[in-house]
């Protein structure tokens, strides 16, 4: 477990990654280079979510990549499957979300697929792009009767980036 202060920091930022957790119960892991992120990133992310299921917070992560980036290494991948069979039951809540930003189509066929065997613990929506992410993040904070605040409303305009032309 990593050691931070989600209440007093709540964002990191390195080259590879940025967690930004200021409109919780909205959160947002950006990965800039996915193939990049070390062990500690990943512990970060992991320790973030479980301030939130032991605080009794909702989470919804909305988890971002550019086309291009790349997948995070094996290591890492089992690392979060590892770390999702744990935390199981605690999952299973109503209030916690993961909506997946997956650029390329091929990617969210096979995950599709995996999802078809494998049901990830916890709610999960793929979306192609960030602007569809930020309306599910919308969408979800309602469905658990979460106020869309200024402050989170701001929030996503800025991950959600400009309109397509």
């Amino acid at each position: 477990m990593v050691d931070w202060d989600w209440e007093t920091r709540p964002t990191y930022e390195s080259e590879r990654v940025r967690i930004d957790a200021t409109s919780s119960p909205a959160v947002l892991y950006d990965m800039k280079l996915p193939r990049l992120v070390e062990d500690h990133e990943v512990g970060l992310m992991l320790s973030l979510a479980d301030y939130h299921l032991d605080s009794g917070l909702p989470f919804i992560v909305m988890v971002r990549q550019e086309r291009g980036t790349g997948v995070i290494s094996a290591r890492h991948r089992k690392a979060f499957a590892d770390w999702l069979d744990a935390r199981r039951e605690a999952l299973q809540r109503d209030d916690v979300v993961a909506v997946v930003v997956v650029p390329e189509a091929i990617f969210r066929a096979v995950l599709r697929v995996v999802y078809r065997f494998r049901t990830p613990p916890l709610r999960t929506l793929t979306t192609p792009d960030a602007r569809s992410a930020a309306d599910a993040v919308r969408g979800e904070l309602g469905r658990i009767g979460q106020a869309l605040t200024p402050q989170i409303e701001r929030w996503l305009d800025t991950v959600r980036g400009p309109a397509s032309a």
